[in-house]
């Protein structure tokens, strides 16, 4: 798939139906603008719950592996994965490197993903949860972070919402 780079125009129109749709709404139109900008296999926004210490999915591209309310510990997250709690953005752009950080690397090798970018939602020093993108081996690199920073942005607003109910 060809990339297209993120435009002013998509931020915009992100912004206009934050304004006036439901959540759901917004994380399709960041999961459809991440497939057109920087692609993947899989598209998964996670929340964080503080209380419980886990991340739980509150949108998935594919909801049969990788089904909404769908929760992770952040005990089982490899040490290195501190995208959340630093507000770094976590590539895993290797085979070795998802094997290495993933406890569930086999059913994400099932379907064809060889790389994972995390990129943390923050806001005010506050983290949210992260938008994952699984795709293959030198799909990510500091393109596709830079896309991702701003996608994670336009989902502050609705994360907000979900981490706050």
């Amino acid at each position: 798939m060809s990339k297209r780079e993120l435009s002013l125009s998509d931020v915009s129109a992100v912004m206009a139906l934050q304004a006036e749709k439901p959540e759901r709404e917004t994380y399709k139109a960041v999961e459809r603008l991440a497939k057109e900008t920087c692609d993947w296999r899989l598209l998964t926004i996670l929340k964080y719950v503080e209380k419980d210490s886990v991340v739980e999915r509150v949108s998935s591209s594919d909801e049969k592996s990788y089904p909404l309310g769908g929760r992770k510990p952040l005990d089982k997250i490899a040490t290195s994965h501190g995208a959340m709690e630093h507000g770094g953005i976590f590539l895993a752009g290797t085979k070795a490197q998802v094997k290495e950080a993933f406890f569930d690397h086999e059913l994400i090798f099932s379907l064809g993903i060889t790389a994972i970018m995390n990129v943390p939602v923050r806001h005010a020093g506050r983290r949210l949860g992260t938008l994952n993108f699984c795709g293959e081996e030198g799909m990510y690199g500091e393109r596709e972070m830079q896309i991702g920073r701003v996608l994670s942005g336009l989902l502050v607003p609705a994360l907000l919402k979900a981490v706050d109910g």
